[in-house]
């Protein structure tokens, strides 16, 4: 039995340490009670910061067509889908991939994850760089997308998918190290342009092909099949609305680039006291958000820079805000221009660079990234403006309007616009202009 003084003294001890294990395992337990607590202890800016991380635009995402996509198809055990590597910028590479997924549960197979090739950073136009004078295989989805929020959340909607970040998870498996090239025009699926006009046909149409070109009794177990690169070929208005809301979120930035990007808007709320609410989404009627897309490797389909910077002049002339952020790529040099065009109309153009003026590890952290890596923290911001404004050519603004067209509201009466360029899309939040012929397929095609 213990000595009375030995129990007191105990007790002194276990009774606290019983008392913070009990507080633990409440919190635990009570997830909305903990993160309660935890915000008393944050400042504004961190507790923004986390709001930003855990609020997406249009709400969090709503696996329930996913599931219900993955669960109508037949799935062929030891057949594999890969696709080639996708060069370019965000919207084309994130396009790549959703699609590559697509093929891949309509085809029943595990999928290899696409490769994306990395641009020359010295020369951005150049977008598809030779790495030792053989083709650059390219980086893996790290380089642009949160693979663990891709891997976390297709293991619970779509388990029958297996993913495979890249050819080196499977360096033991020799059946698998070549594969036999597949197509959607050798599957026979009829297109419109680029766009398959027939979807109900396509997965049977999939797997016939496989099986008439691999015989299942004799065929290698497992097989890979390889594909191009597939772009603006599924029609998101088949089908569940909710997947062509929700698919596309699938993809998210990465981690660094979404808290660069929180960390920017802070900085913009803070200095034009915009009292933003990142819980919110985005609020109408606080910014403008512009992109200009004149940077080196911008194609023909673009208007000049100086048509661009009149244009975005034009447009925000008469802004209340007197402000605008402007998402680019361009070089210092002529960001000035558009700058000092701007001023001569009294309002000031906004760019990434200057809301880490005063955030010393953010603008290196900003600096370090790469030309593309760069371009998802203007895309996190441009989510979040009150009226964005882009280009009908370019796929990175339609993944913008199309994601904020989803939000509540967005049908709602539009803005009223000073401008002579011909309008694409418009509706409460998002307006694109310009007349490409790109457009209609990508209105089409995009999950955003």
């Amino acid at each position: 039995m213990l000595a009375f003084p030995r129990l007191v003294y105990l007790l002194k001890f276990a009774g606290p340490a019983l008392i913070v294990v009990w507080l633990v395992a409440y919190m635990v337990s009570d997830q909305p009670a903990y993160n309660s607590v935890v915000r008393q202890f944050k400042s504004e800016r961190d507790i923004f910061i986390t709001d930003f991380l855990d609020h997406d635009v249009g709400g969090q995402l709503d696996g329930s067509s996913i599931s219900e996509l993955c669960a109508s198809k037949t799935w062929t055990p030891g057949l594999m889908l890969s696709c080639d590597p996708q060069s370019g910028g965000f919207g084309q590479v994130k396009d790549a991939h959703l699609n590559c997924i697509r093929f891949a549960i309509e085809a029943g197979a595990e999928l290899v994850l696409p490769r994306i090739i990395k641009r020359d950073d010295k020369n951005v136009a150049n977008t598809r760089p030779k790495n030792g004078g053989g083709p650059y295989i390219g980086e893996f989805i790290d380089y642009l997308f949160d693979y663990e929020y891709l891997n976390q959340t297709l293991s619970e909607h779509c388990p029958q998918l297996k993913l495979y970040r890249s050819m080196n998870e499977l360096w033991d498996v020799p059946q698998v190290q070549s594969a036999r090239k597949i197509s959607l025009q050798d599957v026979g699926a009829k297109l419109n342009g680029s766009v398959i006009e027939d979807m109900n046909t396509l997965s049977e149409q999939i797997k016939s092909y496989i099986d008439r070109a691999e015989d299942p009794e004799t065929r290698p177990f497992p097989i890979r099949f390889s594909s191009d690169v597939i772009s603006s070929v599924f029609p998101t208005a088949y089908g569940n609305p909710e997947l062509a809301k929700n698919f596309g979120r699938l993809l998210r930035p990465r981690k660094d680039a979404r808290v660069l990007a929180a960390i920017a808007l802070y900085n913009l709320h803070k200095k034009y006291q915009l009292n933003l609410d990142p819980k919110q989404g985005f609020q109408h009627s606080t910014f403008p958000g512009l992109h200009l897309r004149t940077e080196a490797d911008a194609t023909p389909i673009f208007p000049p820079f100086d048509d661009q910077v009149s244009t975005l002049v034009e447009l925000v002339t008469n802004s209340t805000a007197g402000f605008a952020f402007v998402a680019t790529g361009e070089t210092e040099e002529r960001r000035r221009k558009l700058s000092k065009k701007a001023e001569a109309v009294g309002v000031t153009m906004v760019y990434k660079q200057d809301l880490m003026l005063d955030e010393p590890e953010g603008r290196e952290l900003l600096e370090q990234l790469t030309w593309d890596q760069r371009a998802l923290v203007d895309y996190e911001i441009m989510l979040r403006a009150g009226l964005t404004v882009g280009l009908s050519g370019s796929i990175f603004d339609w993944n913008i309007a199309l994601r904020r067209h989803s939000v509540p509201g967005a049908d709602g009466e539009p803005e009223s616009l000073a401008t002579s360029s011909p309008i694409q899309h418009q509706d409460r939040y998002s307006i694109l202009l310009g007349s490409s012929e790109k457009a209609d397929t990508l209105r089409a095609t995009i999950w955003p």
